[in-house]
């Protein structure tokens, strides 16, 4: 009798081995529709937390959010520091931009039409943004 396993108990070991290594594997890719659905709901975030209530125009800020192909952002959002946690939706719109830009590479997106920068007001107690030109 010998103390090496038979070759058949070798295989069936192997395999037995790999498909305990192999289970525990999880992909780290998301998938598309996972991205945009992130997308989205870091934008519908963004969305909840701005509050545009301004008593003086020095509360207004642009935020640049997202990320075009050809550079630059993919929007700009107005925001009053007065009742917007200015930390919380700078982080978010990092995200925003970061998905973006990985969206970019990997679908090689071109989106290079124009956005046009803006600068915002306290108007009516409420911060709006006009277009630089």
């Amino acid at each position: 009798m010998s103390c090496l396993p038979s070759p058949a108990n070798l295989s069936i070991l192997s395999i037995a081995s790999s498909m305990l290594l192999l289970s525990g594997c999880v992909s780290t890719t998301p998938s598309s529709s996972v991205q945009k659905q992130d997308l989205a709901g870091l934008n519908s975030e963004l969305n909840s937390i701005i509050n545009n209530s301004c008593t003086a125009s020095f509360q207004c800020k642009v935020l640049e959010v997202g990320a075009r192909a050809c550079g630059g952002p993919s929007k700009y959002v107005v925001y009053s520091t007065l009742n917007t946690l200015q930390e919380k939706a700078e982080n978010i719109a990092a995200q925003i931009t970061q998905q973006e830009e990985t969206q970019n590479k990997e679908k090689g997106l071109t989106d290079c039409l124009p956005v046009l920068q803006v600068q915002s007001l306290c108007i009516n107690q409420q911060c709006q943004s006009f277009d630089i030109k």
